[in-house]
């Protein structure tokens, strides 16, 4: 990225340096001294570290600064395992049930996908030579790629085929246990018809890869608002995130975030959780399609509420996640290059998957109108679960098929 020189900006002062604990005692949260998120017009006297979109920069300022949670944000930082964590059950090559669950093949007959439609993944890991996904990338046609130059003054250098923000480098294409972000990338989009491993449920459109979680470098509100800002303004119009955001609802920065991705026009689908809760902390956020797991490998149990899954009033799907067979790192289990892995981080981009062929086949659709379609075309699970379940798991399962009709 490009480097941003000392600005004298204007503002007022006061702000605090305390260590804040989450609502749950697994993840806490620290300010972090002197930093600041800025956006538009609203500036303080600082250095601009980094730019995080269009008018929005962290800044660092050696004053103590006023913070109105509408122009000036703090920056946190943030301890815990975010990434919902999945369970690995059988990497082997075996049918894909999901697919006949919610009558992906049926859908494919209407809309297999368009590549104008780009969903962002965010993730810890991206195999881009991966032989499933290599069609699925999105490539930035307004970047030369090598040249060392920031052609198309976005503010990233060479970022052809996504970014990684968590080393603020070009490559998002990184070998991270456990495998997640190629497995989430072939959910929605491994190649289909190629005569080789698993297909993807809307294998036309194109991801976006952008790696926002590593050990590399802690999990920041400044790297949730520039990976999201990112997206929004590089083109994509879904972003799928399979991480545990409950923190981040006590974050006046993220609320604002969300509230810019809706006035954008762009969806947002989030994992429910994997914690068996009723009414998780991350459904207060009403901008976000929380999106939970039923089972989706045994006839018998198909569309049951996965054991693992959050439920509640604020569900707003539910999809096959329990569990998923899809592409994974090359080095997983040796040298397999598929395997299966169960969780509402494997739902939610299967729900975001659909929503694609919607807007794939419905372009003129806004997103109000590519959420109601996709709520609407859920198939009924409620008569298959438990009656302490009912009513709080969404608007069903997901159907490909209904959604596209």
């Amino acid at each position: 990225m490009k480097k941003m020189n000392l600005i004298i900006l204007f503002g007022v002062l006061f702000s605090s340096n305390t260590f804040s604990s989450t609502s749950s005692s697994k993840f806490k949260k620290e300010i972090i001294p002197g930093e600041y998120i800025v956006k538009g017009s609203a500036f303080i006297q600082g250095n601009i570290l980094r730019k995080l979109g269009q008018e929005v920069f962290l800044v660092k300022s050696l004053k103590k600064i006023k913070v109105d949670n509408k122009n000036i944000f703090r920056n946190y930082r943030y301890f815990g395992e975010f990434k919902e964590e999945t369970k690995t059950i059988d990497p082997l090559f075996v049918d894909q049930v999901h697919h006949k669950q919610i009558k992906t093949k049926e859908a494919w007959k209407i809309s297999q996908g368009s590549g104008e439609v780009i969903i962002a993944v965010t993730d810890n890991e991206f195999e881009l030579d991966h032989d499933d996904l290599k069609h699925a990338w999105w490539t930035n046609k307004n970047e030369i790629p090598g040249n060392n130059i920031d052609d198309d003054n976005n503010g990233y250098i060479d970022d052809t085929v996504g970014w990684d923000f968590v080393t603020q480098d070009n490559n998002p294409n990184v070998e991270e246990s456990p495998t997640h972000g190629t497995h989430v990338s072939g959910i929605i989009a491994a190649n289909a018809g190629n005569g080789i491993g698993v297909a993807g449920i809307a294998p036309k459109v194109k991801i976006m890869p952008l790696r926002w979680y590593g050990d590399e470098r802690p999990w920041r509100t400044d790297l949730v608002v520039e990976t999201y800002r990112y997206a929004v303004e590089n083109g994509a119009k879904i972003i799928s995130t399979s991480y545990n955001i409950d923190p981040l609802v006590e974050d006046p920065a993220y609320l604002d975030l969300i509230q810019y991705t809706k006035d954008n026009g762009v969806i947002v689908f989030n994992s429910a959780g994997n914690d068996n809760k009723k009414d998780p902390i991350r459904g207060k956020i009403d901008d976000i399609i929380l999106v939970c797991s039923v089972k989706s490998k045994k006839e018998r149990h198909l569309d049951k509420k996965s054991r693992f899954s959050n439920y509640g009033e604020k569900i707003d799907i539910c999809a096959p996640g329990d569990p998923i067979l899809s592409t994974v790192q090359r080095r997983y289990q040796g040298e397999s290059r598929y395997g299966e892995l169960e969780g509402t981080s494997m739902s939610a981009p299967a729900a975001a998957a659909v929503a694609a062929l919607i807007w794939s086949h419905n372009p003129n659709f806004s997103k109000d109108e590519v959420v109601r379609k996709l709520l609407n075309s859920a198939d009924e699970i409620d008569s298959k679960n438990k009656t302490k379940y009912h009513g709080k798991l969404g608007s069903g399962r997901i159907n490909a098929l209904k959604a596209l009709q």
